[in-house]
């Protein structure tokens, strides 16, 4: 619930700490317990452990344009990871449409459905850039 807010925010994450400074510096200790039990039943409770569905995917009508590697790193989009980082990707085709389920760093999990003209070389490009990368690869009706 708060991550989304403050992860990119620097003023946020500035603020939410002096916050917890000050109720140390007037509650003590107590305070301290609390904060750490309010983000761990956060992180409980809001992390995003679910699958999402085929309508949470989002569509690219060139999925290919997407995907460079440059400089050891595999960029997506406007977003890139180092290519050692990448462990896994699930490749599979559904009806008509090719997907694609990864996580490119810690922070963005890449998630594209695409025509499925697109599924072979975009798996080529991927196994070509990334030897040491796990592939699951799948049909689903």
């Amino acid at each position: 619930m708060f991550w989304p807010l403050i992860k990119d925010s620097i003023t946020a994450k500035a603020l939410i700490l002096l916050g917890i400074a000050l109720l140390f510096w007037l509650f003590g200790y107590q305070s301290l317990f609390f904060t750490a039990l309010l983000f761990s039943l956060e992180l409980f409770f809001f992390s995003k452990n679910n699958q999402l569905s085929d309508d949470e995917y989002t569509y690219s009508k060139d999925i290919l344009r997407l995907f460079a590697v440059q400089e050891q790193k595999l960029r997506v989009g406007m977003d890139s990871a180092p290519l050692r980082s990448i462990k896994q990707i699930t490749l599979w085709q559904e009806d008509n449409l090719g997907f694609i389920d990864f996580d490119l760093n810690g922070q963005l999990r890449v998630q594209y459905k695409f025509r499925l003209e697109q599924m072979q070389p975009l798996q080529q490009l991927l196994q070509q850039a990334l030897p040491d990368t796990e592939f699951v690869n799948g049909f689903k009706s």
